[in-house]
C-alpha cells in the first residue's frame, strides 16, 4: 500500500492562530474603523480563519489530513484576507486622533499584515514539501 502523505503540524499554524486570536482581541477594544467595508473583512478574516486554523489543527490530531492543494488554498487566501484587513485598518485610522482606540487599531492592522505574511510563508512552504 502506498504511504500516505503526512506534513508535519508546524509551529507557523499555531503562530497564525495565535495572532488571529490576537487580531480579535484587538478588533473587540477597537471596534470602530470607520467604514463598514473594513468592520466586515476584518471581523469575517480574523473570526473566520480562527475557525479553519482550528479546524486543521483538530483534523491532524484525528489522523484526518488535509490535502495539500486546499492547504495551499488555505494559506494563500489566509495572506490576502490578513492582509487587506491590516491595509484597510492602518489606512482607516491612521490620521485618527493619538487615543488609546486608535494605538490598538494600528496595532491590530500591524499584527494583521504580519500575519498575512506568514501565511505567504506557510504557502510557499507547502508548495515546495515533497509529495
Amino acid at each position: 500500500a502506498p504511504r500516505e502523505y503526512r506534513p508535519p503540524l508546524s509551529i507557523i499554524k499555531f503562530l497564525e492562530l495565535s495572532l488571529a486570536v490576537t487580531c480579535t482581541t484587538l478588533h473587540y477594544y477597537s471596534f470602530n474603523d470607520g467604514d463598514l467595508v473594513t468592520g466586515f473583512l476584518a471581523t469575517g478574516t480574523f473570526c473566520g480563519f480562527i475557525v479553519i486554523l482550528f479546524t486543521v489543527m483538530a483534523g491532524y490530531l484525528m489522523k484526518a489530513h488535509l490535502h495539500r492543494r486546499l492547504s495551499i488554498f488555505y494559506s494563500l487566501l489566509g495572506c490576502v484576507c490578513f492582509l487587506t484587513s491590516g491595509v484597510f485598518i492602518i489606512e482607516a485610522w491612521e490620521h485618527a486622533f493619538r487615543t488609546r482606540t486608535r494605538d490598538l487599531a494600528i496595532t491590530k492592522g500591524s499584527i494583521a499584515v504580519i500575519n498575512g505574511v506568514i501565511f505567504l510563508m506557510d504557502t510557499i512552504f507547502t508548495f515546495r514539501e515533497r509529495k
